[in-house]
């Protein structure tokens, strides 16, 4: 069974001319209900949005997912999002292929699929897609000693949080840890310190890169 990639895409316009976006929205919409492509899958498997497109996706490019959620849209805006589950990747070359149908048309994503290593955020800028980085801490393990020395402690450890920049994220760790840290291997050497397997805590810091 294939691992489970998360994507969220954003397509946009940066011309001015909303047309083509609005016509790629609409479509979409179109083939993710049902009847409009008939075969044994569902209406939002992402090979129906390569067939609508004339797209040969049997002999070259992966449609291995769906469409989960796509955003709503008014007219007039310059971007949409959508929320796409993929086996062990995110389907680039689908939608760079979708949207050279669609004049001044281009796409962003994140995607996240731990157990392939992957964390990507191709929005180098961070105008549309801000994740920089994301922290998981959760477990069975004792608290600490030490953490959370000007709040209440939880009962639990159970944090997922993303950043857009390392400060931000170092504050947010400083709050709980009551450490400071000045850089990111700092403080991915002092979340393994403090957690093993046999602690049965899982505690990480994911830094997302351009694909």
């Amino acid at each position: 069974m294939a691992n489970i990639c998360c994507c969220k895409y954003v397509f946009y316009t940066d011309d001015g001319n909303t047309d083509e976006l609005t016509r790629l929205y609409k479509n979409l919409v179109t083939i993710i209900q049902p009847p409009e492509i008939k075969n044994d899958y569902e209406p939002a498997w992402l090979g129906n949005v390569a067939t609508w497109h004339g797209i040969d996706w049997e002999n070259t490019i992966s449609c291995r997912g769906s469409i989960e959620l796509l955003g709503g849209y008014e007219l007039g805006n310059d971007y949409f999002t959508l929320y796409s589950d993929t086996a062990w990747s995110p389907t680039d070359e689908l939608w760079e292929a979708v949207v050279t149908q669609y004049e001044g048309v281009s796409f962003v994503y994140v995607a996240e699929e731990p157990g392939m290593g992957i964390f990507t955020n191709t929005d180098s800028e961070g105008i549309y897609l801000s994740e920089k980085y994301l922290i998981e801490i959760y477990g069975n393990a004792p608290i600490p000693e030490g953490w959370y020395p000007d709040q209440d402690k939880p009962e639990c450890l159970e944090i997922r949080e993303y950043f857009s920049d390392f400060e931000e994220l170092a504050d947010y760790c400083t709050e709980f840890t009551g450490q400071e840290f000045s850089s990111i291997e700092e403080l991915q050497s002092y979340f393994s310190d403090i957690f093993n397997e046999e602690d049965d805590t899982y505690a990480s810091i994911h830094e997302f890169t351009a694909a």
